[in-house]
């Protein structure tokens, strides 16, 4: 009952930002971002050391103007894991450091820019997440939810790999509200999935748009018949067109979610407006020259992130207004994250796919990155890179993985190579390295 009270609270909280006036709301997130920097300075050696060669000192920082401060990526958190954190950390059995129990949560990100990067969450930030969830539900559309709609029952479908940010909010966060959540793992034949779901009626679907658009497909041929009035979608582009078509389909709002291993929320698009909306409340959010985000997460002090560099490059990057639906800052479309299905024939000729997280899985030391190539409905390739690591040895590992992934989806007739390469370059567009090369996308 003390969780569910304090996540209403927190709810409110949120909630009564989206009514401050844009010039409000950008005031107090510049103040957080202030206080950000200051408690990275005092729990972090890390930025101590780098603010200082930046010519600043703690006194500084009360009034330091974002431009002022280094900009950080991928790079310095694989290298400074240990000397960001600002929660004590340990040792593990295999001599990784991990934050001692109760302390703070870990997630990794996916590979498809290189090695997995790690993350911590401290546990009061999950519930913060876990309230914006709910502001995240009401903030607009046609369709309220109530109490009466408690407790709430999801569909989620995606990939569960252990250590995504997604699981972590689903089994951090649904279960400990007692909501009735039934997973579908795109691990399983797609054939399998009707009876999966069964009769269960949800009010919320969750997932990767392109497994959303699948089970929207199901509903489309009449397979399943599901009333959600929720469809929550993130980790990968939603088109207005598709968004429109589910909407239309469940008839229910459908709210394209924006977030990261490096910030569980950023923002939000919705059936019912243009764009997307970022949450200034919970990060403080630039765009450098090239249209890259730059990220300040302003409620995990588990793990302070300043001036964090992503990948993606936003299009239309511009501050709240008040003539706007929402006061938060807006941009019209994230660029460089859509990742392609390898859509296959089984044995039995039915079409199945693997999905990029699901393939991100593979773990086997000494791979550095990799890639996969579509070669026919029956093959691929996979391209890696693996500098000074016997190929031979990490083949017979990659190999083991993947013969048990295409097993599981029971897609034992594709074929594949192995191919070890010195680099893989990244797309001329995003600057990304694609973790998906489709048959219709030329090599540089």
């Amino acid at each position: 009952m003390a969780g569910l009270i304090t996540l209403t609270a927190q709810s409110v909280r949120y909630w009564n930002s989206c009514h401050h006036s844009a010039e409000a709301l950008q005031a107090q997130s510049l103040r957080d971002f202030r206080a950000a920097v200051r408690h990275a300075w005092r729990c972090s050696a890390f930025y101590r050391e780098l603010y200082r060669a930046a010519g600043l000192e703690y006194g500084d920082l009360a009034a330091v103007r974002p431009e002022q401060l280094p900009v950080i990526d991928k790079n310095d958190v694989r290298a400074q894991f240990a000397r960001i954190a600002a929660v004590p950390l340990r040792a593990d059995a295999a001599g990784e450091l991990r934050p001692l129990p109760g302390t703070a949560v870990e997630v990794h990100t996916s590979g498809s820019t290189g090695k997995p990067c790690r993350f911590l969450y401290a546990p009061r930030t999950l519930t913060v997440m876990e309230a914006n969830f709910v502001r995240l539900s009401n903030i607009g559309g046609s369709h309220f939810v109530g109490f009466g709609d408690l407790p709430i029952r999801s569909l989620h479908v995606a990939s569960v790999g252990r250590g995504y940010a997604s699981t972590l909010l689903l089994t951090s966060g649904l279960k400990k509200y007692h909501a009735q959540s039934l997973v579908v793992d795109t691990a399983a034949p797609l054939e399998t999935w009707r009876a999966r779901i069964g009769d269960f009626q949800p009010n919320f679907i969750s997932g990767y748009a392109s497994c959303v658009a699948l089970v929207a497909a199901l509903q489309e041929k009449g397979e399943l018949s599901l009333h959600p009035k929720k469809i929550i979608t993130g980790g990968e582009p939603l088109t207005r067109a598709e968004m429109q078509r589910m909407a239309a389909l469940f008839d229910a709002d459908v709210i394209n979610y924006y977030g990261c291993t490096e910030s569980l929320l950023i923002g939000a698009g919705a059936s019912w407006c243009e764009g997307l909306y970022l949450f200034d409340d919970l990060n403080y959010t630039e765009v450098d020259a090239d249209g890259r985000l730059l990220l300040t997460p302003l409620r995990n002090p588990a793990f302070p992130l300043v001036r964090y560099r992503m990948d993606d490059v936003l299009e239309g990057f511009a501050r709240g207004s008040d003539a706007a639906p929402l006061p938060f800052t807006h941009i019209d479309r994230i660029l460089g994250r859509a990742e392609e299905l390898l859509w296959f024939r089984n044995a039995a000729g039915r079409r199945d796919f693997l999905h990029p997280l699901f393939l991100d899985d593979l773990d086997a030391p000494g791979l550095a990155q990799y890639q996969f190539e579509q070669r026919s409905d029956t093959s691929f390739v996979l391209r890696c890179v693996a500098p000074g690591v016997d190929a031979a040895a990490l083949e017979a590992q990659l190999r083991a993985q993947l013969t048990e992934m295409l097993r599981r989806k029971q897609l034992e007739n594709i074929q594949y190579t192995v191919e070890f390469v010195d680099r893989i370059p990244p797309d001329p567009r995003s600057g990304k390295v694609k973790l998906i090369l489709p048959r219709s996308t030329p090599r540089n």
